[in-house]
């Protein structure tokens, strides 16, 4: 029989700290990092007040597995959406500065797939979690004890979720540099310029009667002509 609910915040460590921030505030992991502990806070109470009822299946309801793996998930594919959001920003405002060519751009910027990917590599972050889950919670004795090693675990999961989104964002860091650092290629102007030099040098020679002249161009020698040259 569960006879009291302890505070959760205990075992929860540094996860439930307010105060603490992930070192990349853009990506706006602590929000969803707080809003997973509050939700869990939230389960907790409920489980305490069922408790004062009378009612132990739901105290056990409001903390059993599938609670836990619902909190995690959510979190796994909100930290998934804002990764994949800020690597996009930072490489479009970096294609803006350097004015690199939007179809390039778009073969750089996270797929669909690439976002799936993302998503699962952040839920198997929770690996922890989940392998204590997978033993259960014991019907009587011991209760309280497998919640606190869950919340423990979660601690564990979220850490790892943290440095799977550290890499992700190593990785995407020289690709910003080098969109950044891109400059347009001079190649083109070089041979527009060589055309126009070269088409001018074609029509003082025509012009000139140095070569045959074209019939199409014969309306604008005789304009030329016309002009009233020194």
């Amino acid at each position: 029989m569960i006879e009291e609910i302890p505070e959760i915040g205990p075992y929860l460590g540094r996860l439930a700290d307010a105060v603490r921030q992930f070192e990349d505030p853009a990506v706006g992991l602590d929000p969803i990092r707080l809003e997973m502990v509050s939700d869990l806070f939230e389960r907790t109470q409920s489980a305490r007040e069922f408790l004062l009822t009378g009612d132990e299946g739901g105290a056990r309801a409001a903390l059993d597995k599938g609670a836990w793996l619902n909190l995690w998930r959510r979190a796994a594919h909100q930290a998934a959406e804002r990764t994949s959001a800020t690597m996009a920003a930072r490489l479009t405002a970096a294609a803006q500065r350097s004015r690199y060519p939007a179809r390039r751009l778009s073969l750089l910027l996270p797929s669909d797939e690439a976002r799936g990917i993302l998503v699962s590599k952040l839920e198997a972050a929770g690996i922890p979690l989940e392998s204590r889950l997978a033993r259960g919670f014991p019907i009587r004795s011991g209760w309280w004890d497998s919640v606190r090693q869950a919340a423990v675990a979660l601690e564990d999961s979220w850490e790892d979720l943290e440095a799977v989104i550290r890499s992700e964002l190593a990785e995407v860091g020289p690709v910003v540099q080098r969109v950044e650092r891109w400059q347009p290629s001079p190649v083109p102007w070089y041979l527009a310029l060589g055309v126009g030099f070269a088409l001018t040098g074609w029509l003082g020679l025509v012009l000139g009667g140095y070569v045959p002249r074209p019939q199409w161009l014969d309306p604008f020698n005789d304009w030329f002509w016309s002009l009233p040259w020194p």
